[in-house]
Parts: C-alpha cells; sequence; structure tokens
C-alpha cells in the first residue's frame, strides 16, 4: 500500500512537471480564470472578459478615475490599450487590454516590479463595477 503511495506521489510529480514546461500548465491556468474569476499569473492579474477591448479600456480609465490615481500615459486603439498610472507612495501600475475577439478580451493589471495582488485586485474590483 505505502509503495502505490510513492508511485502515485511519483508520477504526480511528473506530470505537474511536464504540464508546467510544456505550456499546459498556463492553459489550466487561463482556463480557470476564464471560468468566473482570474488568474495571478507571474506578479499580474489576469482576466478575460465577454466584452469588447474598448468597453474594457474604457472601464479600466473609469476605474482608476474613481481610484483617484492619476494616468500617467495612454495609448489605446480598437485592439490594444495600454495604460500607465501610480500610487501616491509611487507603486507603478500597468494595466493591458488585448482583444481576443470581437467581443472578448482580456485584461492585465500590474503593480509594482514584482506585483502587488492585494492592490491589483482592488483596480480589478473597481474596474468590474464599470462593465
Amino acid at each position: 500500500m505505502l509503495k502505490q503511495v510513492k508511485v502515485l506521489s511519483v508520477l504526480a510529480a511528473l506530470l505537474f512537471g511536464v504540464m508546467s514546461f510544456s505550456g499546459c500548465f498556463a492553459l489550466l491556468v487561463g482556463a480557470a480564470a476564464g471560468a468566473g474569476g482570474y488568474a495571478w499569473a507571474s506578479g499580474a492579474l489576469v482576466k478575460e472578459f465577454n466584452a469588447p477591448a474598448m468597453d474594457l479600456y474604457e472601464a479600466s480609465m473609469k476605474g482608476l478615475e474613481s481610484l483617484n490615481l492619476v494616468i500617467d500615459s495612454d495609448d489605446h486603439d480598437r485592439v490594444t490599450a495600454r495604460i500607465r498610472s501610480e500610487f501616491s507612495d509611487g507603486k507603478k501600475i500597468t494595466i493591458n487590454v488585448d482583444a481576443l475577439t470581437e467581443q472578448t478580451s482580456k485584461i492585465n493589471i500590474r503593480v509594482g516590479v514584482f506585483g502587488d495582488k492585494v492592490r491589483s485586485e482592488l483596480i480589478y474590483d473597481a474596474i468590474k463595477k464599470y462593465l
């Protein structure tokens, strides 16, 4: 019985390793994010929305405004948007919006160099209110 547990543990570890190196793990995380929540990947909050990129961009601008955050730079078109801002303590904010289709888009929110999950969630919640 103990031998079977060891074998299963080794197989599970190998499967996890193979999935993470092959990119399947990222696909799995992305699928979880699309199912209702968001994914926390490499220090950034990532979420897909059933909304056009322009709608998500406009919601992002309103969300930042509602938090009294000043926009440092704003480059956008119908397909992509890059918004930069910062908190009063100097921590940088980067929001990227990318169209996936005409009616779906993805947002990537990063606060600071290594990511700040709490502040990213704060911005995410502010953006959701305007969609």
